[in-house]
């Protein structure tokens, strides 16, 4: 039998699992996220909150050119600034990234724009 959850209580965790962060603080940063991405105009993104947002533009959203507009209007929102990493072992040279803050939230922006070496 299922016990009962009354309204205030605490919700038991799914699976045993605990958030990397508190209940609140996620549910904080989605908001934030939202918002980000209403405010930016960009629709098809991937979303991830942990430590911080992380939000993709996917490969399969546009062309390159357009992915890397798309984090570059996301990062101006958020006060960051895009970089192309162009380091030469780099797991993800040839990225687009952007880092900034949105809602007292840390945000990282990212798209591949080629193929990993």
């Amino acid at each position: 039998m299922t016990p009962a959850i009354t309204a205030g209580a605490a919700l038991p965790a799914a699976g045993g699992l605990l958030p990397a962060r508190p209940l609140a603080a996620q549910a904080h940063a989605l908001r934030a996220a939202a918002a980000l991405i209403e405010r930016a105009g960009v629709a098809g993104l991937s979303v991830t909150i942990d430590d911080q947002i992380t939000i993709q533009v996917p490969v399969s959203l546009a062309g390159p050119a357009a992915r890397a507009a798309a984090v570059a209007r996301l990062a101006a929102v958020t006060g960051g600034t895009t970089a192309r990493d162009d380091r030469p072992a780099s797991r993800t040279r040839g990225w687009i990234h952007a880092s900034g803050q949105v809602a007292g939230h840390a945000i990282r922006i990212f798209t591949p724009i080629q193929d990993t070496p």
